[in-house]
């Protein structure tokens, strides 16, 4: 992949308040507003529902991600871990873990072409866990220091969890075996979840609830560099939320992630340093490719910047306090996203306009869909897990 010189890493801060209310003068009570409705879409984009099931795992406001390797796509929520077949939906296994999760589902695929042989997930009880990719059979438990927020992928014999408490852990992917830990003191008020690690070479680079973001090495949990993207500012102690909690990505030699009440910004891998800085809020993180980079805001307005300025290039606010999640990329010409209203939205990537919308599961959306080739997997708050193709 060409590298694209200077870029760093997209740090975005979302503050998404669920049921924005309206205060009554003179009156204790507060009542919803309303939401805008949606504006009709001419599609031109021919999208089909293949295939769409209730799971038993609904997973309400938990930002438990779907994972899929070649042939199936896994998911969590509530107490159980489940298997389905990416073409027809069927179910192959289930897993009953006892405990609420809270994290995952991530594996260790290693390759695109390579179907997972283990599947790494966490709980609120803060156990880790990891379970056959196969057949779902448990085959080790940690426990760590807290509720576990996020799973990286597996890699070279580890695998990292991110805790509540602000420390990453890695662990022995065949054993569990907890080899080394690493912490960065979370703030007094934080919002639930945490940015997902991503492996790099031979580090993990993971968000933190103090607006830095800090890369280890994945073997020896050893310091390789660390950036501050986010500073805490303004009169609140909501508005000094600098949680780096949604998607952080990597593209050639930069990486891009994003914050609350902060800032959009570059980081240069291989220097550890801020390429640059543009004042953006999202807790949904980013999207990357060499052409755009895609976010939601605080507000629910959809981003297009440049990858390596951080300069807008688009932004529509058809979707402003429908919550949406972060825009996933198809492919150069299509990113989609979902809403709280259960809604997914296919948008063209040079206009910035809507070309397909679908209905998926009625409860609404927290995590972004996850892309296999043309297709896409959602699970929702409810528990319906759809694939939709183009």
């Amino acid at each position: 992949m060409k590298q694209l010189p200077g870029l760093v890493l997209f740090a975005a801060f979302v503050i998404f308040l669920n049921g924005c209310t309206q205060q009554v003068f003179g009156s204790k009570t507060s009542r919803p507003i309303p939401l805008a409705p949606l504006k009709p879409v001419k599609a031109t984009l021919n999208v089909q529902k293949n295939w769409q099931i209730k799971t038993a795992s609904a997973m309400g406001e938990n930002k438990v991600h779907p994972f899929i390797d070649p042939n199936t796509v896994y998911i969590g929520g509530a107490s159980s871990a489940s298997a389905y077949n990416k073409t027809n939906g069927k179910l192959l296994w289930k897993q009953k873990i006892g405990e609420t999760i809270s994290a995952g589902i991530n594996g260790n695929a290693g390759s695109s072409n390579k179907n997972a042989q283990q599947i790494f997930l966490g709980t609120s009880n803060g156990n880790a866990l990891s379970l056959d990719a196969n057949t779902g059979k448990i085959l080790w438990i940690e426990r760590l220091s807290s509720e576990v927020l996020s799973v990286s992928p597996g890699k070279n014999g580890r695998v990292a969890f991110r805790t509540i408490d602000g420390k990453i852990h890695g662990l022995s992917s065949e054993t569990g075996e907890l080899i080394w830990q690493r912490s960065q003191r979370p703030p007094a008020l934080t919002i639930l979840g945490a940015s997902v690690p991503v492996l790099v070479g031979p580090l993990v680079i993971s968000g933190f609830d103090n607006g830095k973001v800090a890369a280890y090495n994945l073997k020896t949990g050893k310091p390789a560099w660390e950036v501050t993207i986010a500073i805490p500012r303004g009169r609140t102690e909501l508005e000094r939320i600098i949680d780096i909690d949604g998607r952080i990505k990597p593209l050639g030699n930069a990486l891009f992630a994003a914050s609350m009440n902060g800032n959009a910004t570059g980081i240069n891998m291989q220097a550890g340093e801020l390429a640059w800085l543009r004042s953006f809020s999202t807790s949904t993180g980013v999207s990357v490719d060499p052409n755009g980079l895609y976010s939601s805001d605080d507000k629910g307005l959809i981003w297009k910047l440049d990858p390596q300025t951080g300069s807008p290039i688009w932004s529509m606010d058809d979707l402003k306090r429908y919550e949406p999640t972060l825009p996933v990329i198809i492919n150069p010409s299509v990113v989609v996203v979902g809403d709280k209203k259960g809604n997914l939205h296919w948008i063209n990537t040079v206009s910035g306009k809507f070309i397909a919308r679908a209905k998926g599961d009625p409860a609404g959306y927290s995590v972004e869909p996850e892309v296999s080739g043309q297709s896409i997997y959602a699970i929702g708050k409810g528990g319906v897990l759809s694939r939709f193709s183009n």
